[in-house]
Formats: C-alpha cells, sequence, structure tokens
C-alpha cells in the first residue's frame, strides 16, 4: 500500500498539477498489485479530480482523515466532524478578529464574505466557496473542518492561541503557510488509514506514506516507512524514516524507481 498526500507530495507547488512521472508511477504500483490512496486535507471533491486522473477509483481519504469517500461509488466510508457546539464555539472565538474563515459542511465550502483570501483559495483548490454571511449564525450542523486563512505572520500567532483554547479538542495544523486547518481530535491522516487497512486489510507495516508538511507528521510516524519530501519542515523530518526529492524534482517517482521491487525499467526521467 502507498499512500501519499497532495498538495507539496504528488502536486507541484507552482501548478497545483500532477507531474507526467507521477501519473506513470501511480499506474506501474497499480499495474504490480500496490493500491495507491490519496490521504489529504483537500475537500473530496477536489481530491477525488487528482485521483481520476491518476485512474484511482477506491476511497480517498480527505480534510486530514475526517471524511473517507470510495471515488468510483461515492459511497460514505467514514465520517469524524468537529460537533456542532464545538463548531460554534470556534467560529464564535474567530469571527470578532475578523479573520477570513472556511467552514466545510457536506463537501461544500461556506464562508462569510468574498475576499481576497477568498479569491486565493479558490484558485489552489479549484473550488467555489458559498457566500452565507455570519458563519455562525449559518451553521446547523457539525462540521467536517474549518479553515483560516491570513497572512503567514497572523497563521503563525493565530495557531499557538487556537491550540491554547482548544487544547485537546481539535487538531490544528498550519498547512500552506497562509492558511491554518482545524478538524475533530479524533481526525487524523494515520486514523483514516487505520480504518481503512481494517477495511482492505492491511497494517502499518504494510504502508510506504509519502508527505511534505505538518500535517502528515502522525502518518509517517504511524506507517511501517515514511518518506519526507525535499524541504519538509524538521518536525516531518525526524518522523520520517527516508528523505526523497522535492515535489519540484519528482521526489514520489524517483524514490519509487530506486527501490528493488518497483520495475524502474517500466519508466524513464524523460516523463518529466
Amino acid at each position: 500500500m502507498v499512500a501519499a498526500d497532495l498538495d507539496g507530495t504528488l502536486l507541484l507547488d507552482d501548478t497545483h498539477e500532477l507531474t507526467p512521472l507521477t501519473i506513470a508511477a501511480v499506474e506501474v504500483l497499480e499495474r504490480i498489485g500496490i493500491r495507491t490512496i490519496l490521504v489529504t486535507g483537500r475537500m473530496f471533491r477536489s481530491a477525488a479530480r487528482y485521483a481520476g486522473t491518476l485512474g484511482l477509483e477506491g476511497p480517498v481519504a480527505a480534510y486530514q482523515g475526517a471524511l473517507i469517500r470510495e471515488v468510483r461509488t461515492g459511497r460514505l466510508l467514514h465520517h469524524d466532524p468537529v460537533p456542532l457546539d464545538l463548531a460554534g464555539e470556534i467560529l464564535r472565538f474567530l469571527e470578532p478578529h475578523g479573520y477570513t474563515v472556511n467552514v466545510y459542511l457536506d463537501d461544500e465550502l461556506y464562508v462569510a464574505e468574498r475576499n481576497a483570501d477568498v479569491d486565493r483559495y479558490e484558485s489552489l483548490s479549484g473550488m467555489r466557496a458559498n457566500v452565507v454571511g455570519r458563519l455562525s449564525a449559518y451553521l446547523r450542523q457539525p462540521a467536517t473542518k474549518i479553515g483560516v486563512g491570513a497572512d503567514p505572520a497572523i497563521i503563525e500567532v493565530l495557531l499557538g492561541r487556537v491550540r491554547s483554547q482548544f487544547a485537546g479538542r481539535v487538531n490544528v495544523f498550519r498547512t500552506w503557510p497562509f492558511f491554518l486547518e482545524m478538524t475533530n481530535a479524533t481526525a487524523t491522516k494515520a486514523r483514516a488509514l487505520e480504518l481503512l487497512g481494517a477495511r482492505l486489510c492491511f497494517e502499518a507495516r504494510d504502508v510506504l506514506a509519502f508527505g511534505d508538511s505538518y500535517n502528515d507528521v502522525d502518518m509517517l510516524a504511524w506507517a511501517g516507512t515514511g518518506v519526507a519530501m525535499g524541504g519538509a519542515p524538521p518536525e516531518l523530518a525526524e518522523a520520517a524514516d527516508f528523505m526523497c526529492e522535492p515535489v519540484a524534482q519528482d521526489g514520489f517517482g524517483r524514490y519509487l524507481m530506486r527501490q528493488p521491487w518497483f520495475p524502474s525499467e517500466t519508466l524513464s526521467l524523460d516523463y518529466e
């Protein structure tokens, strides 16, 4: 089993697209009987587009593992949202400060108003936001995820504040430098893989996991083999067993081509 993050791992930082070598490497994995599962902070609909390009029809773990759904059938396998009361508390904590807040409900994105932060997020994710006014007043159900977009310096300070205010009740990650995400405290990438392992009959020792950022630490630490992309933060490098080239140098595909069990003769770096 190969578990892979998307942004900064399989997707290029500048274009947010898959490289030809990445697509070809996943095709080879499928051909030799090794399943690839995308494990990402993205919305399911956003991640499913890339799964389709890769020829993957099975489960995708989205929203940092809070939601697992099959691509081909659309069947929901797992959902671990932030409870309604807690989600409302988080929104009331954030709203007075004027942060740009994203709320994810039923695989849809909701914001209070349109601004530059929302435009940037839409451009990166390929998703369109629903503008609904004050989010704490709109919320009527548990939230799959809550996000905040702001300048990197603001995100750095807010990260500590949110972790202090909601310690033990939510997971808080800085994903992009300008984006912070919150999920249920029990929703992690490692737990999503554990749940899928019980369903698909694999264990941690069977998993080769790739990631590039803070939200991948638990996944790489849990997997039998964890690979951090070049340029990953120290926390991730410490959790990983190996490092590979950064995504801009096709680290994912290059790492696979160096493995003795991978038929590297079927690929060429000409895919670059």
